[in-house]
């Protein structure tokens, strides 16, 4: 069994909740403590009761919350080396720091956790795929372009949550200075809700199941938007899916596999 439930995401903040009989996980703690302890009330869970948190990649709006989280509890925290470096002024202690290395499997509890190279302006970015039993749960945001070996981790995913982060046109004709568009929609920027469809179209044919579209921006996307736009890309390739949009600011229905 596989709880999965989305707490926060967005361009102002990322948290999600994995769990399994006997582990407790979030990924990323990308708003403030305070906000985290809320959100996981909700669905009945304490803070102390999470075995760890694993982080995709250095930037605020998934690291937000790791100082406070520190200096409050023991929870472990797992990132790659690099973004260990980056992240060094958020003094998570000594004791809670724990490290993997991109590309090779790791366990916490009853996960097997595959951390994947993923295309962003970070220092070493990566998406996860997240294994118990014969379900596999997949997390894939903050990604410039997909490439084959992206695509690849994807494939099979009983649960998949993909960045939709911005209309091209809303982009374009937005108030963001050149230089920001140019890099939000570069390789190493993130991933329009076009492209995003593009890609959930060919993975509806390759046996992913939920397909959740994450990270939108609040200035240059919409629910309704990215949406209509994934839908319109698989269904005019003939395919079936469970699609949604993860919800900014409020807890999301938890799925169990």
């Amino acid at each position: 069994m596989i709880n999965f439930c989305n707490l926060y995401s967005g361009s102002s903040g990322n948290c999600t909740y994995i769990a399994s009989e006997n582990t407790r996980i979030l990924v990323d703690a990308g708003v403030s403590c305070n906000k985290i302890i809320k959100a996981l009330h909700e669905i009945g869970i304490e803070l102390d009761e999470i075995d760890a948190i694993i982080i995709t990649h250095e930037h605020s709006d998934h690291t937000k919350g790791l100082t406070t989280i520190s200096k409050k509890y023991n929870i472990p925290v797992y990132a790659n080396i690099k973004t260990w470096h980056m992240i060094e002024s958020l003094n998570v202690k000594d004791t809670c720091k724990f490290t993997f290395t991109t590309g090779k499997e790791f366990e916490i509890g009853d996960f097997k956790i595959y951390p994947f190279s993923i295309s962003h302006d970070a220092v070493d970015p990566c998406g996860f795929s997240i294994f118990h039993d014969d379900k596999k749960v997949t997390i894939a945001t903050d990604i410039g372009h997909i490439t084959e070996g992206v695509l690849h981790q994807m494939e099979n995913s009983n649960i998949l949550l993909l960045e939709a982060n911005y209309d091209d046109e809303t982009l374009k004709c937005g108030p963001y200075p050149y230089q920001l568009k140019k890099r939000i929609m570069s390789e190493k920027g993130h991933l329009s809700n076009e492209e995003a469809g593009k890609t959930l179209a060919y993975l509806s044919k390759n046996n992913v199941q939920n397909m959740i579209l994450g990270h939108l921006s609040k200035e240059n996307n919409f629910p309704e938007l990215a949406y209509q736009t994934v839908f319109n890309e698989i269904d005019m390739n003939g395919n079936i899916c469970n699609l949604s949009v993860a919800s900014r600011d409020f807890v999301d229905p938890m799925i169990t596999l």
